[in-house]
């Protein structure tokens, strides 16, 4: 099951026509940066490190040198985690916190496979009958491999426990691919990342210039 996430914020009531107050109106803070996080602390989650820490934890990353007068970054109080910005990849843990308004998540399953076309060339054809082995399952053999990849990761497997070793009823432990369990390592490590950076001497394009072909990156 795949967890998208949507966000619809109307400019206007509906009701009355008429345009609605940004509910950070009154923020000092957030009227200079639309980035920082609100006055009034709040439970926040990072998308990035999935951890959760309070708004006032989030610090500021300060960029010298930049030629556009870009100030700098809101970052993530996790160590050494890439997540910047409260309402890019920072949120409020509560879902009716006003900074919220507007997000909904939804299964995208619904429509699950209809987007493939029978006829697409472009999609392997596994013969398990040209397989070596006895005609059992074996999750060695290339071809169940295949199909176990192409059936994904799905938590439905009565019936089927004794493909994985286990007993009935019972379910594997959930694992972490390699990359994921080095990248939360860091996160418990010692803060690497300089509370200033300086931009004098590198070459970064401008925010909001101009767009050529160069910037397709295909």
């Amino acid at each position: 099951m795949i967890k998208l996430m949507s966000r619809q914020r109307p400019d206007r009531d509906c009701a009355s026509e008429e345009p609605m107050e940004p509910w950070d109106a009154h923020d000092p803070r957030r009227q200079h940066d639309q980035f920082a996080p609100p006055t009034e602390p709040c439970e926040c989650i990072c998308h990035h490190c999935q951890r959760t820490f309070m708004s006032d934890q989030i610090w500021f990353q300060k960029i010298n040198g930049a030629r556009d007068g870009f100030d700098g970054y809101w970052m993530c109080p996790t160590p050494n985690c890439g997540g910047a910005g409260f309402t890019f990849d920072i949120f409020p843990t509560d879902s009716n916190h006003p900074a919220n308004e507007g997000w909904f998540t939804f299964d995208d399953d619904e429509e699950d496979g209809e987007w493939m076309d029978e006829d697409d060339d472009d999609c392997d054809f596994v013969d398990l009958a040209d397989d070596d082995s006895d005609g059992e399952y074996d999750p060695a053999e290339p071809g169940y491999q295949m199909l176990d990849q192409w059936a994904g990761e799905d938590d439905d497997i009565e019936g089927e426990e004794w493909k994985y070793g286990l007993e009935p009823g019972q379910r594997p432990q959930p694992t972490k691919p390699d990359w994921l369990i080095e990248e939360e390592k860091k996160y418990d490590e010692p803060d690497r990342r300089p509370r200033e950076v300086d931009w004098t001497d590198t070459q970064r394009p401008e925010r909001g210039g101009a767009f050529s072909d160069d910037d397709i990156p295909f």
